[in-house]
């Protein structure tokens, strides 16, 4: 199982194509990113050499393909990431959180909601169901994605994470 480090490149590199793909898709799919898609649009002009008009024009389905196979920056490989998550993953994410005793609604924690770093006993047993029930390259990344976005929370996972560069 893996250690401490775990970092965002790490996770997309592991996600592989199709998922990636998948989650650029959903980024560009979700009208209250338009800000980060702007964003994402522009590096890619810069990435391409292109215009950005000229990108803003290309289907979704091209900037998605970009964004997957570009060297993006490690803040927009995030945003994929939980884009991802929330159009592909949320039964996993509400279990796990359910598991933990989390209120959730679809995996989404309510703002007002204080989440704490859960006790070991309870953690290891919400993650074992969750392995049980979801492919385990998803909780894999799933698992990951909490740990590298807060180690305060999520830091007891890191030894229930494999070393995703040996995937």
């Amino acid at each position: 199982m893996q250690a401490t480090a775990i970092d965002t490149n790490q996770i997309w590199k592991y996600m592989g194509e199709d998922r990636r793909l998948r989650a650029a898709e959903s980024f560009y799919a979700d009208e209250t990113l338009r800000q980060f898609q702007q964003a994402a649009d522009q590096f890619i002009a810069r990435t391409k050499n292109f215009r950005v008009p000229f990108v803003r024009r290309l289907p979704v389905e091209k900037r998605a393909w970009y964004l997957a196979h570009l060297n993006i920056p490690g803040d927009v490989m995030a945003q994929l990431i939980i884009s991802y998550h929330f159009a592909h993953q949320r039964p996993m994410m509400a279990a796990l959180l359910e598991g933990l005793g989390i209120a959730n609604k679809e995996g989404l924690i309510d703002e007002k909601v204080e989440v704490t770093a859960p006790d070991k006993a309870t953690l290891d047993s919400a993650v074992e169901a969750v392995r049980s029930r979801f492919p385990t390259e998803d909780v894999n990344i799933y698992l990951a994605t909490l740990f590298a976005q807060n180690q305060d929370v999520w830091g007891a996972l890191a030894p229930l994470i494999p070393d995703l560069s040996n995937q």
